[in-house]
């Protein structure tokens, strides 16, 4: 679609441009007096039409360009998310495992060694950041098919096609 306008904005250039040299060169006018100025007027609105159709048409053709590498991104991603699940899996084991052999040793009646003896989990900080880089990852695999399913829309803006 953008291409044919931009084929349109191209000869509306071309030939308005050269109705305008020829309306001033039949009555003796300047460019800018008389009947001419509004061939000229024309034409300035046609190029400006053409400058903006073929910036879009750049954009659009950059879009198509690059969506080829949307899959391998998106597998990228998902590979790398279940890593962190692979860590976050391991780490929560582990501190459960942990957790159970301290209720083993405590007897019932010793409260305050039951209080000191629950550790901050030292890998608490390196959880929250794997899960933040976890949500974070998702965020961009949801960005990357929304790219996907855009590039259909662009295709079809360039050229009518999928």
């Amino acid at each position: 679609m953008v291409s044919a306008i931009l084929i349109l904005a191209i000869v509306l250039t071309i030939l308005l441009g050269r109705k305008t040299i020829k309306e001033a060169n039949e009555q003796d006018y300047d460019v800018f007096e008389g009947p001419a100025v509004w061939w000229l007027i024309g034409t300035v609105v046609s190029f400006f039409l053409f400058i903006s159709m073929l910036t879009w048409c750049c954009s659009l053709i950059h879009t198509i360009g690059t969506g080829h590498t949307i899959d391998d991104k998106i597998s990228m991603y998902q590979e790398e998310n279940a890593t962190i699940e692979e860590n976050i899996n391991t780490v929560v084991k582990n501190y459960m495992e942990y957790e159970s052999k301290t209720f083993e040793n405590l007897k019932d009646d010793d409260a305050i060694n039951l209080v000191s003896l629950f550790p901050e989990l030292k890998s608490d900080t390196l959880v929250s950041q794997q899960i933040e880089v976890y949500i974070a990852n998702n965020e961009k695999i949801k960005e990357l098919k929304e790219d996907k399913i855009n590039l259909s829309k662009a295709k079809f803006n360039l050229y009518f096609g999928r």
